[in-house]
């Protein structure tokens, strides 16, 4: 019996990030004897195989889209792995309208190529700027709106900016749900599977696993006590860091910060020098795992907000969770109770050792590969 040929998309071969989690995916389905490729958006190949998955959100995939939806049925069955936010639950009718209006303003503008993946003459290219520029005005007033009613709903502090993303994200999902040409749909947590739920689109919770690509530890000395990984732009985490960084201070913590540019071995050297991690939420009702995953790897204990999510990972056990305004304290705590961290390290390595792996999530993509959907069945 043959064996299923995998192509597994990312939007350009050039981001270390898409690279690292896309290869591994690969790796895990030849390593379960499929057959496996790594195609960048709108590569040929991608249409050659059987099963094209397309990972994080598909907005990095103009191209395929495109495609897909003018190819009928001679395509290749189409998975997306919704690794990235999408918006809450609770999303008001009302902030939906406004939110999904403010996305048609893109099209309008023709800025459907993922710029991740243009050249850079043609991102210096003054018509293109100024198209993104008219689009970024012309969208913004909808999605400030939607913004300040997404806050009265759920409550925290975020920027329009985050709202578009999800927005986005969304639209991006309705569209290709409403034309048909998109098979299924995994999420790699619980509150986007509640979402999509709410709009009456079933997508099974596969976690994001962890593997070898995300780090190992390597036994070495930790001289940072405290450090934060991530992006703060557009952010509500840049003040919170701010007034942890001072407070860490006044207690004699030393605080280290990396935001960009950290990946691969480097990241892992980080990691490995840092003994515990702060995790502070972009988006209040969408956490991200995929952080603990890499510090568990490295060895490293995680302090974050608290997350309103049914994950493998549970506080207490394997990481601990804190309000911000709480994690000085908790953190002072720990940094005199070694063998406390030690505790929690070594259940979150277990974890993701043995039951919290990427091969256990490609298994279950593999399944989801063979399923017939019946929603999209309904809409034939």
């Amino acid at each position: 019996m043959s064996k299923t040929r995998w192509a597994v998309a990312v939007q350009s071969k050039n981001i270390p990030l898409d690279l690292e989690l896309s290869t591994a995916i690969c790796q895990c389905l030849q390593q379960l004897g499929h057959q496996a490729i790594l195609v960048q958006d709108g590569e040929p190949a991608g249409f050659e195989a059987d099963v094209l998955l397309l990972l994080t959100y598909l907005g990095n995939f103009p191209a395929y889209c495109r495609r897909l939806k003018s190819c009928g049925s001679q395509r290749p069955k189409t998975i997306l792995w919704q690794v990235d936010p999408l918006p809450p639950e609770t999303l008001p009718p009302a902030a939906e309208a406004v939110g999904l209006k403010a996305t048609r303003w893109k099209d309008r503008f023709r800025l459907h190529q993922s710029t991740a993946a243009m050249p850079r003459w043609k991102k210096n290219c003054t018509l293109f700027r100024l198209r993104a520029w008219a689009n970024k005005q012309c969208s913004a007033p909808g999605y400030r709106k939607a913004t300040r009613l997404i806050q009265r709903c759920v409550g925290g502090e975020f920027d329009w900016m985050k709202v578009r993303g999800v927005m986005e994200a969304w639209r991006r999902i309705l569209d290709a749900w409403r034309e048909g040409w998109l098979d299924q749909i995994a999420v790699s947590t619980n509150p986007r599977r509640r979402f999509l739920a709410s709009r009456g689109i079933t997508a099974p919770f596969i976690p994001v696993g962890a593997h070898e690509a995300m780090g190992r530890d390597l036994g070495r000395p930790r001289d940072i006590p405290v450090g934060f990984l991530g992006n703060v732009k557009h952010s509500r985490r840049t003040e919170m860091l701010e007034r942890l960084s001072k407070r860490l201070k006044e207690k004699n913590i030393p605080f280290a910060r990396m935001v960009n540019g950290c990946y691969g071995e480097k990241r892992c050297e980080w990691l490995n020098r840092t003994r515990i991690l702060l995790s502070l939420h972009n988006y209040s009702w969408d956490p991200a795992w995929i952080r603990l995953l890499i510090a568990a790897r490295c060895g490293t204990l995680v302090v974050s907000e608290p997350m309103k999510d049914e994950h493998p990972m549970i506080a207490g056990v394997h990481y601990v969770a804190a309000a911000a305004d709480e994690m000085p304290e908790v953190i002072g705590k720990l940094l005199d109770d070694p063998a406390k961290i030690r505790q929690l390290t070594s259940a979150a390595a277990d974890l993701c050792q043995h039951e919290l792996t990427l091969l256990r999530a490609t298994e279950k993509l593999i399944d989801l590969g063979e399923t017939v959907n019946p929603e999209r069945l309904a809409r034939l």
